[in-house]
């Protein structure tokens, strides 16, 4: 079996560790002083906080068993931008609310109403984490898309036009 080797990013995002005091309060705690914004690959500690409380929020209080695998997927994934940290929270937890209802699905004591309900819910959740896999790549594809022009060569009465070109599809005239 071969290593799979982490990029530097990954090594350099500690892991928090959560705690649940008697009165319900989620604590979050990390060894380094950047953790947070580095996990989350932001700018700012209010970003990176608000980040790890909605994440904790979305697994809701049934989510403390997920919460370390939360902040793991964060490492995997290494976010490059906030928009990739919100991303990779919001891709972690639908995976959970989809888990979590393929149990319940699987439960053959629940009326078939209910099964049915479940299955509906399951299957939105699906495609909802697929959006968000295409989202992702697409944000990541985005940016490391280059094009690079070599030489033009414009000859005498021609036309040529220098910037961003987009097109929307063919306009139909009438006649």
């Amino acid at each position: 079996m071969s290593k799979v080797q982490k990029s530097p990013t990954q090594t350099k995002r500690p892991l928090p560790t959560f705690s649940t005091d008697e009165d319900g309060a989620v604590h979050v705690s990390v060894d380094a002083e950047d953790a947070f914004r580095n996990l989350f690959n932001v700018e700012t500690e209010a970003a990176a906080a608000g980040l790890m409380k909605s994440l904790i929020n979305a697994l809701g209080r049934s989510g403390e068993n997920y919460r370390d695998m939360a902040a793991a997927m964060l490492v995997e994934l290494a976010p490059r931008d906030a928009i990739e940290g919100m991303l990779v929270s919001q891709m972690t937890a639908t995976h959970v609310a989809m888990t979590s209802i393929s149990q319940k699905v699987a439960d053959t004591s629940a009326g078939y109403q209910v099964r049915e309900a479940y299955e509906r819910s399951m299957t939105r959740l699906s495609r909802t984490y697929i959006a968000q896999m295409d989202a992702l790549k697409k944000h990541r594809a985005k940016a490391q898309q280059t094009v690079r022009v070599e030489r033009v060569n414009v000859e005498s009465g021609a036309q040529a036009i220098v910037g961003d070109i987009s097109t929307r599809g063919r306009v139909q005239h009438e006649k």
